[in-house]
């Protein structure tokens, strides 16, 4: 038991060490945007500090730059359930309608139109794609993420 108790503590110190702790700033600014925000665990990301936590029970990552400026929100929501009938018969009715959903986030920004980001896969095949949609349903950009890491920082949008 001694032996299982030590190697807690290590791992725990050893998660603790790694742990990214954003500057003051951006502490502030992120505690103004989500007050209700619990238990956000930070990182860095291309330069910009994250923050993922739950709230409301979505999933949101959150980016500033170190000048403590919200760049995006993201919103995972998981299923096209959670999206706005005219997203949702867009997307039922294009090209990528037969292929698998494999992960639904919305995309929110300071100055641009939030994005609904759909991810899609084929059965027993490596081809994924994230399909851009605006709010009004127009498709505004597809990108192959088959072999890469897809994660939907602010580097995707500028």
């Amino acid at each position: 038991m001694k032996r299982i108790s030590f190697l807690a503590v290590i791992w725990l110190l050893s998660v603790s060490a790694f742990a990214i702790l954003p500057p003051g700033n951006v502490q502030t600014t992120f505690k103004k945007m989500y007050p209700k925000a619990n238990g956000a665990a930070w990182s860095q990301d291309d330069g910009y500090y994250c923050a993922n936590f739950v709230m409301n029970g979505f999933t949101k990552s959150v980016w500033f730059n170190a000048q403590a400026q919200w760049q995006m929100t993201q919103t995972d929501l998981v299923s096209l359930d959670r999206v706005t009938p005219t997203v949702y018969n867009a997307f039922v009715s294009g090209p990528y309608a037969s292929w698998v959903v494999d992960d639904v986030t919305m995309v929110e920004f300071p100055k641009w139109q939030a994005i609904i980001v759909i991810k899609v896969g084929q059965d027993n095949v490596d081809i994924k794609y994230q399909l851009f949609y605006s709010p009004q349903g127009r498709l505004l950009k597809t990108r192959n993420v088959s072999y890469m890491y897809d994660i939907l920082g602010p580097g995707t949008f500028l």
